[in-house]
């Protein structure tokens, strides 16, 4: 692969704006469409990169929340970019409540009940007719889209 063609990419280089970010994807992307190049090698470093920023962000996360905490409503723009404290995941609690888990019991055997039926069209081999409904029951067509998946050796 001839990287060389390539935008060389720094992270301290990187303008952290979208702009700035599809101008280089663009490039890079363009660079593979027109050249005809695999971009193979570049997808497995790429998964590298994201890994690897991944895993600062998480690692960094209670610090970034404290140094937050120091700004106004927790927010603090960096670099033209706008960081701030959310609250996610925000979930609450209602098995305490007889209606709602009774009604939640229902829902769950429902669920099981269609778990049962998605099954049997999984594996049903061809059209029969239902013995209590009299109507044709159909296999279930399956459908799916190809993609890829890069795993690092450790």
């Amino acid at each position: 692969m001839n990287l060389t063609l390539l935008p060389k990419v720094e992270l301290s280089s990187i303008e952290p704006n979208k702009f700035a970010i599809e101008l280089i994807k663009s490039q890079i992307v363009d660079h593979f469409t027109q050249t005809g190049e695999s971009p193979l090698e570049l997808l497995v470093k790429s998964e590298a990169v994201v890994q690897l920023l991944e895993g600062i962000r998480a690692d960094l996360k209670e610090l970034v929340l404290d140094e937050l905490s120091k700004y106004p409503g927790g927010k603090a723009e960096v670099l033209g970019s706008e960081m701030a404290k959310f609250e996610s995941g925000v979930k609450y609690i209602y098995d305490q409540d007889y209606t709602w888990s009774k009604m939640n019991d229902q829902l769950e055997s429902m669920k099981f009940a269609i778990k049962e039926r998605e099954k049997m069209l999984r594996t049903l081999p061809t059209a029969m007719v239902d013995p209590e409904s009299g109507e044709m029951v159909h296999p279930a067509p399956r459908i799916s889209t190809t993609t890829f998946k890069i795993s690092l050796k450790k």
